[in-house]
């Protein structure tokens, strides 16, 4: 139940940035930021609700945990938020027919970086988590993210179309 509140406000997310373009106002693109930031600030609450059930900190544990864990999701939402306007460009470019090669490539090219450095600030972030928690803990809680990333996923992938293979 609490995962599909997360969906749920992810495609939210993701339709807010696709409805967003250069020539809308500044008024309306101060509203849809608004709406993002609050989409995105009630994922986050999903998201620290199930990792808070599902870890089974100790007190001592948890006084470290949530100190890393909340900058680890900092450093996973700089990237991320890369990745959600690689939706919503590719979203409008969809629709308004505007996919070419040379779009289809630097596509190819963003999505392979932003898994790269969303790697990367996982690797990062595992040898702190290592150092406040144990081996095992870690390896939940990582199998955790993972989790909630691919249910996240399978969502976008039933939302976003496609490209042409013309």
């Amino acid at each position: 139940m609490k995962h599909r509140i997360i969906f749920a406000l992810l495609l939210t997310t993701v339709m807010a940035v696709a409805n967003t373009s250069a020539a809308q106002s500044t008024k309306k693109n101060l509203i849809e930021d608004e709406r993002v930031a609050e989409a995105r600030a009630l994922m986050q609450a999903g998201r620290d609700e199930i990792v808070a059930e599902e870890m089974g900190l100790s007190e001592a544990e948890s006084k470290s945990f949530w100190p890393l864990y909340r900058a680890y999701r900092a450093d996973v939402m700089a990237v991320q938020d890369r990745y959600a306007s690689m939706i919503g460009g590719y979203l409008n470019a969809y629709e308004a027919g505007e996919i070419n090669d040379e779009y289809a490539k630097k596509l190819l090219e963003d999505w392979l970086d932003f898994r790269k450095d969303l790697l990367q600030v996982k690797q990062q972030h595992v040898r702190k988590f290592r150092k406040v928690l144990p081996v095992r803990k870690v390896v939940r809680f990582y199998q955790l993210e993972n989790k909630m990333d691919a249910e996240i996923d399978v969502e976008l992938a039933r939302f976003v179309p496609l490209m042409d293979a013309l």
